[in-house]
Parts: structure tokens; sequence; C-alpha cells
């Protein structure tokens, strides 16, 4: 375990090779929802996207002196915790990766000591995590909705439903997804107590949990009859609390989408209560475009907020609506053709890095026959499980071999890695630097001096 928490304390120190800029941070929140990287980039990002999200507001919604008084005051607090955590979080993780690295720490029951008695949460499979101690505040949300009352109660019965807790009878939100903190204010508006809860420690670094309480509302459901209430008014053809609910525990699956496959479903312990069994604790709630329609279509103004934000799940709420949003972001998406099998490139971070070509599936004949096919062209392809899938993919160096011999494939993935040493997170940025720096090929592939000088960055 001790090597495994070494690592992770390692990536979460990286320096910082490019700071973010308020232009990316948006989109890397469009895409992954969460911030992850090392403390210096994240803390630095989540104070961006504050700032962004605050001026899109103002720009979008007609606020009067007052509200746009709130609203900044909301921006400054929260912009002033997260400073605070920063220096916190950074102090916290030397510390930890010193008793780490010299042998120093002890493990008790679920937690891991650093001499001085600083500590972090070890359990299990769960994310490692840090707390963070007495970065708190009081501030207020200004209401963008202007709602009626009726309205806003099946947002906030969507979000019961799913993410939001209760403390001492208020509703609360404890999130790692910056577009949550404004989606979910903007459904409590008024009073709240806003802290910095802990960082958490992923494999590419670290993640930011905020927690916010509205302290100008009382709860009014428990969980269970939340989501029974949203059943009902599924039921009766009101859609509302689901929209909520799905930006809470909805499972964006970005391949299905992008490939016309429509499937609306929702993370929940006991999910024949929204729909079809679809996992242990996953409910498939509708079927076809039809269904994210809907859910668009019940958003109305709250839909402004959510695309301002930038929320992923909007994000696929449009692919599945929206044929021009789809098809330009399929263009976007890098992928080749590989012995007539569409193959998409990725990134990953094990063992020190690499580049895959994958292919998905989720039919495992299908698998071992496009396996097949990639063998007997003299490739190594791999078959495994992920989710619902099945991916089989072929490595880096036979990415090589095709690179060398195919040009269009060549550019493809120059350009994949170039967009990644640019635009990815931290971690990526620092992977694809070093791919492309260890072949020189992809020079040939676009402007020698363009890639040459992001590889050596």
């Amino acid at each position: 375990m001790d090597s495994e928490i070494k690592q992770r304390l390692e990536s979460a120190l990286r320096p910082v090779e490019k700071p973010p800029t308020i232009e990316e941070v948006p989109k890397h929140v469009s895409t992954r929802g969460v911030l992850r990287g090392s403390v210096d980039w994240v803390f630095q990002a989540w104070m961006l996207y504050v700032e962004y999200a605050t001026q899109e507001i103002i720009k979008t919604f007609r606020l009067s002196e007052e509200e746009r008084s709130q609203l900044l005051d909301f921006r400054d607090t929260l912009k002033r915790l997260l400073l605070e955590a920063w220096r916190q979080a950074k102090e916290k993780l030397t510390t930890l990766y010193k008793a780490v690295a010299e042998g120093t720490y002890k493990l008790e029951g679920n937690k891991l000591y650093a001499p001085d008695g600083t500590w972090m949460h070890v359990i299990g499979d769960s994310t490692p995590h840090i707390p963070i101690r007495g970065i708190t505040a009081k501030t207020r949300f200004p209401d963008l909705l202007k709602l009626p009352r009726e309205r806003l109660e099946l947002l906030q019965l969507g979000w019961r439903a799913s993410d939001e807790g209760r403390h001492k009878r208020q509703p609360y939100m404890g999130t790692t997804q910056p577009w949550q903190v404004f989606a979910w204010a903007a459904a409590r508006y008024g009073e709240l107590y806003t802290c910095v809860l802990s960082t958490n420690l992923t494999h590419e670094g670290i993640s930011i949990e905020v927690y916010i309480k509205a302290k100008s509302w009382r709860q009014k459901w428990s969980k269970d009859e939340a989501i029974s209430l949203v059943a009902d008014y599924l039921r009766r053809g009101e859609w509302t609390p689901m929209l909520t609910m799905w930006l809470g525990d909805g499972k964006a699956r970005w391949r299905n989408i992008l490939q016309s496959k429509y499937e609306l479903l929702v993370a929940t312990k006991e999910p024949w209560r929204l729909g079809i069994r679809k996992g242990a604790y996953e409910a498939l709630v509708a079927t076809g475009r039809e269904a994210f329609v809907k859910l668009r279509e019940a958003a109305g103004v709250y839909g402004e907020l959510l695309d301002l934000l930038k929320a992923h799940k909007w994000i696929y709420i449009k692919l599945a609506t929206d044929d021009g949003f789809r098809a330009a972001a399929k263009q976007n998406k890098k992928s080749i053709t590989v012995e007539g099998v569409v193959m998409y490139l990725r990134l990953v971070s094990g063992r020190g890095g690499s580049l895959l070509a994958e292919h998905y599936t989720r039919n495992l004949g299908k698998a071992f026959a496009v396996a097949d096919k990639l063998k007997a062209a003299g490739f190594r392809p791999n078959v495994v499980k992920s989710g619902p899938n099945y991916v089989v993919y072929i490595a880096t160096a036979d990415l090589l071999r095709l690179a060398e011999r195919d040009g269009e494939i060549r550019r493809a993935v120059a350009l994949y890695l170039t967009e990644k040493a640019e635009n990815g997170t931290p971690r990526q940025r620092e992977l694809a630097r070093k791919l492309l720096q260890r072949h020189p090929l992809f020079l040939s592939s676009q402007s020698p001096h363009r890639l040459l000088d992001i590889a050596m960055r």
C-alpha cells in the first residue's frame, strides 16, 4: 500500500509546468466534471472556474445591484476559502509524502499518520483523502432563476433524490465538481455555510471536495421519499425532478451517446423503483432520444445556467438532442481506423504512461472477432472488460509500427498528442510531451517547430 500512496502523493506534489487558464478550465469541466491534477494546478483551476462562472452569470442573467453584490461576495468568499485550503493541503501533502518516503509513518485503523500527527484516511478500495480543517465561511447566493416555488421545488426534489444530503434538517451538498456548486446553489439560494472539506488523492493528483449547506431552507423529504416522488412525477409525465436527479446520479456513457445509443441510466441502491434493473445499483429509466429531449425541455431557464457552467452532464444531454453539436463532437474525437476497425486513442498513466488505441463493444463474441482480425494483421491486441463494455486495445509499440508506415495514422496520433500536451490535464500534458520527445517521427506530421517547442516545454 505504501508504494501506491507514495505514487499518489508524488502526483499531487508535481510542479506545475503550465498554469491553468480561464479558457481551458471550463473545457475540462465540460468533459470530466471534476478537476484533477497536482495540488498547485487544481486549486488554481478551481479559482479560475469560480471567476469564469461568476462573470458568465453576470452576462447572462438580469441581476439587481443587491443580487450582483451577493454573487460577487459568493465568488470572493469561495476563492478566499480555496486559497486558504490550498496552503493547508500543500503543507499536509508535503508532510505526509516525507513520512511515507522515509518510512516514518504509522498506520492506525483507517488512518496514516506522519510523526507530527498529520494524518490522512486510507480506507480499503476508497480514494485516500486528507481532511481540511477550519476553512469555513458564511455567504449568500442570489435567486438567479426567479422560478415559482412549485417549479423550484421540482429541481430541489431531484437533487435530494441523488447527491443532496441533510444535516440538522438543512440541505447540503458535498461535491468535487465545480459546476455543481453553482447549479445546486441556484436551486437552494439564500444564506449558505461553505467550507473546503478535503483533498482526495487520485492517480492523477488530487481533487477537491467543497461542502455547502443551505441555511435558508429546511429539508422536506427523506432520501427514500424523494426517490419515490421522482418516480411518481415521471409516471405522470413531469421530467423536471428526473433532470436534477440525473445531474446528480446519472451515468454518462460518452461513447454510447456519440454512437446514438440512447439510454437514460441512474445510479441508485434500489434500481427497480426507477426503471429496469441494469446492474446491482443502476436503473435504466428510459431509452431513445426522446427521453433526453424531455430532459432538455424540462430544464427551461435552468438549462441556460447549466449551459454557461459547461456542466458535463448537460453537455451529454445536448449531444443526445442536437445533431450539429454531436457531429462537431465526433469530429473532435480522435480516432483511427486499423484494418477496418475504428479505434479511439487514449493516454493512460500506469507504468510510466502509454498510448493505446481502443475499440469498444458490448458483445464478447464481437470483441474476440475484432481481436482475431488484428492478430491476423500482425498486431498484439488485448481484450478486457470495462463496465458494460469489452475493450479491444493495442498498445504503444503497435501504434508506433502503424504510424511509421501510415501517414494518416501518424498525423492523427501527432494531433492527439499535441492537443493533450497543450490542453490536457497536468498528467496528460506530461505524458504527451514525453511521448513526443521519445518518438520524433511525429515531428514530420505537422509543424515540426511547433511540436518540438511543445515537447521541450
